[in-house]
């Protein structure tokens, strides 16, 4: 973990931005729980309607939390589409493991489905965190504040 951190990014940095990241990620697992819960419940399409719930929802929350992360967690300024293939790399992958390990958890060991998702919740957080913060929007790709960032959109609308 010590090639992770430097001067210019150190150990205080990454945990700022970890901080960062679990409070949007609070937001996010609220919009991924409520789609959940109604794909769950009232979308029954499937034999499996927790399993298809979990994975659509996935999907959906995956492409709201770009924005978020992108701007609040990680101040990015990586381009816009390779920053968010790369995310959905990252989020594809988690999305394929942890819902075989939701699937693996409630039809197989027949575990509570909230006690699965909150399990699986926690469970991939983490790996999102480094996948991202590596991967998708990368220190190199450099990085706007959030106030220069709102500054730059009013000096837009006043144009």
């Amino acid at each position: 973990m010590s090639k992770f951190v430097s001067d210019e990014y150190p150990w205080s940095k990454l945990l700022r931005e970890y901080v960062m990241y679990c409070a949007v990620g609070c937001i996010n697992v609220a919009i991924f729980f409520a789609l959940y819960w109604f794909f769950s419940n009232f979308l029954t399409v499937t034999d499996s309607p927790e399993t298809f719930g979990w994975a659509v929802s996935f999907l959906i929350s995956s492409a709201q939390a770009f924005i978020l992360h992108r701007w609040l967690t990680f101040e990015s300024e990586s381009e816009i589409r390779s920053s968010f293939s790369k995310m959905m790399i990252v989020y594809g992958v988690l999305w394929v493991v942890s819902t075989i390990a939701f699937y693996l958890l409630v039809e197989v060991i027949e575990l509570d489905e909230f006690i699965s998702w909150g399990i699986n919740t926690a469970a991939f957080g983490f790996f999102t965190f480094l996948g991202l913060r590596f991967f998708a929007f990368p220190l190199s790709d450099g990085r706007v504040t959030r106030k220069e960032r709102l500054d730059n959109f009013r000096e837009r609308r006043k144009a």
